[in-house]
């Protein structure tokens, strides 16, 4: 019985990669450590999906030691660019 591969999916976008799940990072494209495989060209995602991301600056990781400041500095910030 041969065993079917399972492959992973896009974080942004959820289409299935080319890449199966024991296929090392290392060759792969797309995939960023500490968040997963991306498309495999990461600008043509489907933007269909609600996922949406924005960009926060290190400047205000660094400077905001209360991970709970930071949390409601990121949230002000979410409902600034969701009211664009």
């Amino acid at each position: 019985m041969e065993q079917q591969q399972s492959y992973d999916e896009c974080v942004i976008c959820g289409k299935k990669s080319p890449y199966t799940r024991s296929t090392h990072i290392d060759f792969r494209v797309g995939y960023v450590e500490g968040s997963g495989q991306g498309c495999f060209e990461p600008y043509m995602c489907d933007q269909e999906r609600s996922t949406q991301l924005f960009t926060i600056s290190k400047e205000l990781v660094y400077n905001t030691t209360n991970d709970q400041e930071l949390g409601a500095k990121v949230r002000e910030i979410y409902w600034q660019v969701k009211n664009l």
